[in-house]
């Protein structure tokens, strides 16, 4: 095949040559004969040649990768883990906030704060309902997995209980009802807090120990969140007898 293509190129070139003349194709260092090797060889090449195919990526790149996207996930999942438990918090101390200003307007109503129970039928929160509506989302903690309703009223999902702790008699205890000018302490003392699921009180009797009876610290780091009488709210990790004595 290359000799077929030899002879053709000499038949064609050489009429040309001789039309054209020698000195406008060739140059003094290069003849008919290395022009016509110059094509043998070029010809040769392009047979010799194929075409090559390179992967996108190889095996030990897409392991790099995948390694890295494997580290910033280590890195931003623990961080979005925490940003999501903040927000929940913070829903849940506003859930909180609400409460205790609706038991605010209730004592400045009633001269009294809501006691925790009154009858079956009846606790601190139904107290609320002209306030509060019992089906309302207030009423549930973000962070609380149970949401478990209360057993006198399936409409009522309860994740936050009433102080009940009696440490100087019923005219400092919630569980009856307290006056507002007996808490000498308002903005130091719990009213309200993060409630083991399906009660409605925390704390209650005359000792005090940590962690409190029927508080669940369910938040980050081991917290919970309260209501103070003043009707602001904050998280709380640690507590002792003052932040739940209202008679002091």
């Amino acid at each position: 095949m290359l000799q077929t293509h030899r002879r053709t190129l000499q038949t064609s070139v050489a009429p040309n040559l001789k039309s054209t003349g020698a000195n406008d194709l060739l140059t003094p260092d290069c003849n008919q004969s290395d022009f016509l090797q110059c094509h043998d060889e070029s010809a040769q090449r392009h047979h010799r040649q194929r075409p090559t195919f390179r992967p996108a990526f190889t095996l030990v790149e897409l392991l790099v990768v995948i390694s890295i996207i494997s580290l910033l996930m280590s890195l931003l999942l623990p961080a979005l883990a925490r940003a999501r438990s903040s927000a929940q918090s913070v829903s849940c101390l506003n859930n909180l906030r609400q409460i205790g200003m609706a038991a605010q307007q209730y004592a400045d109503s009633y001269k009294c704060y809501p006691p925790a129970w009154i009858n079956s039928t009846t606790r601190w929160m139904d107290l609320l309902k002209p306030l509060i509506s019992k089906q309302s989302a207030v009423y549930q903690c973000p962070d609380d997995p149970v949401k478990q309703p209360v057993a006198w009223d399936a409409e009522i999902i309860l994740s936050y209980g009433i102080n009940t702790f009696n440490f100087n008699g019923r005219d400092w205890c919630f569980w009856y009802g307290v006056k507002p000018n007996r808490v000498r302490r308002s903005s130091e003392v719990i009213i309200f807090a993060d409630c083991t699921p399906g009660k409605y009180y925390c704390g209650g009797g005359a000792s005090f120990s940590e962690p409190v009876a029927g508080v669940d610290y369910r938040h980050h780091g081991g917290s919970f969140n309260a209501a103070f009488c003043d009707g602001h709210a904050q998280s709380m990790k640690r507590t002792s007898r003052l932040d739940w004595d209202a008679s002091q």
